[in-house]
C-alpha cells in the first residue's frame, strides 16, 4: 500500500503537473523533459523520481485533467450531464491528442489502470444523472466510457483540423446516438 505523500512532496509533484502541461503546451510532447524540472522550480532528481519517464508525466497529465472533470461534474444537474461529460472528454482528448498518443504507446496495461480508473471516477455521476432523467440507456455503464472515448477520438489521428473538427462533430453525433435509450 502506498503512503500518502507529505506535504512538500505533494506541492512538487504538483508544481511539475503544471509545469508538464505548459511545456507539453508550449514546445510539444518531445520536449526535453529537463524543462519541466526547471519550469518548476525542481531538479532533475525530482521529476525523475515522480515520473520515471515521459509516459509516466503524460499519463499524470491527463490523469489531473480527467481529475478536473470530476469536480465539473460534482454537482451534474439535468438530463444532458453526460452527454456534456463526453463532449468535454472529447475536447480534453482532442487537445491532448500528443499525450494521448505518448500513453496509448504504454509498455505495460498496469500501467493505464489510474487513466481508467480515472474516467470511471469522472463518468459515475454525469451518468447516473442522465439515466435518471431518462436520456441515457440504462444498461450502460461508467466502464463502458473507454469504449464511448475510443468512438469519439478514433477518426481523428493525422486528420487536418478542418477534417478533425468534423469528424469529432460526427462521432459526438453518432456516439450520443448511440447511448440514448432505445424505444
Amino acid at each position: 500500500m502506498e503512503r500518502p505523500l507529505r506535504q512538500d512532496a505533494a506541492n512538487r509533484r504538483a508544481q511539475l503537473l503544471v509545469a508538464a502541461r505548459e511545456v507539453f503546451r508550449d514546445e510539444g510532447i518531445d520536449a526535453p523533459l529537463d524543462r519541466i524540472a526547471i519550469r518548476a522550480g525542481v531538479g532533475r532528481a525530482t521529476l525523475y523520481r515522480n515520473f520515471p519517464g515521459r509516459t509516466e508525466i503524460a499519463l499524470a497529465v491527463l490523469i489531473d485533467e480527467i481529475e478536473q472533470l470530476v469536480d465539473t461534474f460534482a454537482d451534474c444537474s439535468g438530463p444532458d450531464a453526460f452527454f456534456d461529460f463526453l463532449t468535454q472528454l472529447q475536447a480534453l482528448l482532442i487537445r491532448n491528442s500528443a499525450l494521448g498518443d505518448v500513453v496509448r504507446a504504454a509498455p505495460s496495461p498496469e500501467l493505464l489502470a489510474p487513466l481508467r480508473a480515472a474516467m470511471v471516477r469522472a463518468a459515475t455521476l454525469p451518468l447516473h444523472c442522465s439515466q435518471s432523467a431518462g436520456t441515457v440507456r440504462n444498461d450502460l455503464t461508467a466502464t463502458d466510457v473507454r469504449i464511448l472515448l475510443s468512438m469519439l477520438v478514433a477518426g481523428l489521428h493525422n486528420a487536418t483540423p478542418e477534417e478533425r473538427n468534423l469528424l469529432a462533430d460526427r462521432a459526438r453525433q453518432l456516439t450520443f446516438d448511440a447511448v440514448r435509450p432505445r424505444p
